[in-house]
């Protein structure tokens, strides 16, 4: 009788032990980026260093292989992936593909979740992948979280930035997201009006 309690015991104990080593990854890689978007905010050409961006992907890596059906670490691995290929440490093919594989699973691990949808479309945006899946991935992020400040910002700037390249039903689908945002966010909205205007 013994034997199958200590078993539980022993999987107990190594779930909990993987957590707390996950957390622990996760908390340092957060420290990570929010430092590079506050530098990256204060100056516009802040490059992060490259050993500084290998110890946070081995950061992002270690915290994923501790808790990998997490959809919140593979978000958080696909940007530490953004960051390395926008600063030139992961400029490949290999290295592309390796963030937007990262968001895909992000988006099958939790496919109702609207902020990997529209972080996946930033994401090909930024590699100038122009065409269906893009689309795609903003009408389902405005599908799914209509509301949110962050998705509609995205809408906005894509929208606004690749007007003319994208179908007609799906820039309406962006062009309805600005306006909601206008409404809900006047100020933040005339920012990025400022920018990308609509006609």
């Amino acid at each position: 009788m013994a034997l199958p309690g200590i078993t539980l015991l022993a999987v107990a104990f190594n779930t909990a032990w993987n957590l707390v080593q996950s957390e622990a990854w996760r908390s340092q890689t957060e420290d990570f980026l929010d430092h590079w978007v506050m530098e990256e905010k204060a100056d516009a050409g802040f490059a992060v260093d490259k050993d500084e961006w290998l110890i946070t992907l081995a950061g992002a890596d270690n915290a994923l292989n501790n808790m990998p059906g997490s959809p919140e670490l593979q978000m958080m691995r696909a940007k530490v992936l953004g960051w390395g290929v926008k600063n030139n440490w992961a400029t490949s093919e290999t290295g592309q593909q390796m963030e937007l594989d990262a968001w895909q699973q992000a988006i099958l691990q939790r496919p109702a979740w609207p902020y990997s949808w529209s972080s996946y479309a930033q994401a090909r945006s930024q590699r100038s992948l122009i065409d269906p899946q893009l689309e795609q991935a903003l009408v389902r992020a405005d599908q799914l979280g209509p509301w949110e400040q962050q998705v509609m910002e995205n809408a906005t700037i894509l929208g606004g930035y690749y007007r003319g390249w994208l179908s007609e039903p799906v820039q309406n689908v962006l062009d309805n997201s600005q306006q909601r945002l206008a409404r809900l966010y006047p100020h933040r909205a005339k920012q990025l009006e400022r920018q990308y205007p609509l006609p």
